[in-house]
C-alpha cells in the first residue's frame, strides 16, 4: 500500500488538535499551539476545517489574560457531529450503547440473543441499534463489539469464540457487504482496557491490568459452561496488548492443566455452584487471584481495575484478599500498585468497545497501522457524518 505523506500528516495533525479538545474542552487556540508546539497558522487551518464541518464549535469567551486584553475563544466538540455503537455479546445476552463523540452515553440496551447463527445475530442487533439512532439524529459513525474469545481486532477477525463455536469469522467482511459505517472488533476484557484509558484520558494512567468478571448461569444453545469466567485486558505504553497470536489476556489459572475444558483445574460442580454458594465462591476467588500475583510483581502495573458483577462488593473482596490471599495485597504494596474497583456498571464491555473507536479516532495514526483494513481517519469520519446528515434531511 502506497502512503501519501502529505494526506498522513494532515491526519496526524488533525488528530493531535482533535486529540487536545477531547481532553481539555474549553482550550482556546493559543493554547493548542503552545501545548503542541505547532504554528499557529496550521492550528488555525486545522481548527477552521474542523468548524466548517461541525466537528468543533467555538464557546463563550474564556477568562482574560491577567494583564487584561482579548479573552481567548474556547473551543469544543460538538456532540451531535456523530455516534458510535457498541455490543457487548454473550453467550446468553447482550448489552448495546450509544455514544455522542465526547464518550457521553445517549441510549443503553440489554437483551436475550436469539437463537441463529452470529451473522444472524450481527443483524438482530443492528435492527434494534438503527431504529435507535435514527430517533436520536446523529450520524453514525462506527460500530464496535466485543466479544469473548480470540480476536484480530487489527483485519476484524474473530480467530476464535468457544461459546459461539465460531472459528475464523470475517466480522469485518461480512458488516462492510451489509452496513455503510466503519466496524471494529476486540475481545470483551481488552474493551475494559479501552474504556479506562478513555475515562482516565486526563491523566497518564501507565501500565495497568483489567480483570472482569461474569456469573455464567449456562447456556445450551451456545454450549455455555456454568461458574464465573474471567477475562484480563492488558494496557503496557499506552496501548492495548494483544500479544504474539492476539491471544493476550486469555486466563488460566494456576490450578489449570492441560486437559481442563475452561480456565480452571476446579471441580465442574465447584464452578456451577461458585455463583450461589459462599464456599465455592471463595475457593474460587483464592484461584483467581493466588494466579494473578506472580503476573502483578514480573509486569510491575501501575492500576489493577476490576471489573463485573462478581466483583461488585469491593469492601468484602478486599476482606476476603486480605484473608485467604494474603500475597496478593502485599505484592500490590511491593510493587506500588493500586486496586481500582468499578464493577457496578454491567454495560462496561459495550461502552468499552464504543470508546475504542473514540480512542483510536484521535489517537495519531502510525504508519503501520494504514495496513490495517479497520484502519478509518478523520476523512472517513467527516465523509461519513456529512452523507448521513444528507439522507436524515432526505428523509
Amino acid at each position: 500500500m502506497r502512503i501519501n505523506n502529505n494526506n498522513f500528516q494532515k491526519n496526524a495533525n488533525t488528530s493531535l488538535v482533535a486529540q487536545l479538545i477531547w481532553r481539555t474542552p474549553g482550550i482556546s487556540r493559543v493554547d493548542i499551539a503552545r501545548e503542541l508546539n505547532l504554528y499557529r497558522s496550521t492550528v488555525t487551518n486545522i481548527i477552521s476545517s474542523l468548524i466548517e464541518h461541525r466537528v468543533v464549535y467555538e464557546g463563550e469567551e474564556g477568562s482574560g489574560m491577567a494583564r487584561g486584553g482579548r479573552k481567548p475563544i474556547i473551543l469544543k466538540l460538538n456532540e451531535r457531529f456523530g455516534c458510535v455503537v457498541g455490543f457487548d455479546i454473550q453467550p446468553s445476552h447482550y448489552r448495546a450503547v450509544i455514544l455522542n463523540l465526547s464518550g457521553d452515553l445517549l441510549w443503553e440496551g440489554v437483551g436475550m440473543i436469539p437463537d441463529v447463527h452470529f451473522d444472524g445475530i450481527i443483524d438482530f442487533l443492528m435492527d434494534i441499534v438503527l431504529v435507535e439512532i435514527s430517533r436520536i439524529g446523529i450520524p453514525l459513525l462506527g460500530v464496535c463489539i466485543g466479544i469473548p474469545g480470540i480476536v484480530d481486532s487489527d483485519r476484524g477477525i474473530i480467530r476464535y469464540a468457544e461459546p459461539f463455536k465460531v472459528v475464523d469469522y470475517d466480522l469485518y467482511d461480512y458488516f462492510t457487504s451489509r452496513y455503510d459505517a466503519a466496524v471494529l472488533v476486540e475481545n470483551d476484557a481488552n474493551c475494559c482496557a479501552w474504556l479506562e484509558m478513555t475515562l482516565n484520558r486526563q491523566v497518564n494512567l501507565g501500565d495497568f491490568i483489567c480483570v472482569i468478571g461474569d456469573f455464567h448461569e449456562g447456556n445450551y444453545t451456545f454450549e455455555d459452561r456454568s461458574g464465573i469466567g474471567v477475562g484480563i485486558g492488558l494496557s503496557i505504553g499506552g496501548r492495548v496488548y494483544h500479544g504474539s497470536h492476539a491471544a493476550a489476556g486469555e486466563f488460566c489459572s494456576l490450578s489449570w492443566r492441560k486437559d481442563c475444558p475452561g480456565q480452571t483445574g476446579l471441580p465442574d460442580d465447584l464452578l456451577v455452584n461458585s455463583a450461589h454458594d459462599e464456599e465455592a465462591w471463595r475457593i474460587w476467588l483464592r484461584d483467581l487471584f493466588a494466579s494473578l500475583v506472580p503476573v502483578i510483581s514480573v509486569m510491575d502495573p501501575r492500576v489493577i481495575f476490576i471489573h463485573g458483577c462478581p466483583f461488585a462488593d469491593e469492601a468484602k473482596i478486599r476482606r476476603e484478599l486480605d484473608e485467604l490471599v494474603p500475597q496478593f495485597p502485599a505484592v500490590l504494596e511491593k510493587v506500588g500498585c493500586q486496586l481500582v474497583f468499578n464493577a457496578q456498571d454491567e454495560a462496561v464491555v459495550a461502552k468499552g468497545a464504543a470508546m475504542m473507536f473514540l480512542q483510536k479516532l484521535f489517537a495519531v495514526p502510525e504508519l503501520s497501522e494504514m495496513d490495517s483494513r479497520c484502519h478509518f481517519d478523520w476523512d472517513y469520519v467527516i465523509r461519513q457524518a456529512s452523507s448521513r446528515r444528507k439522507s436524515y434531511r432526505k428523509n
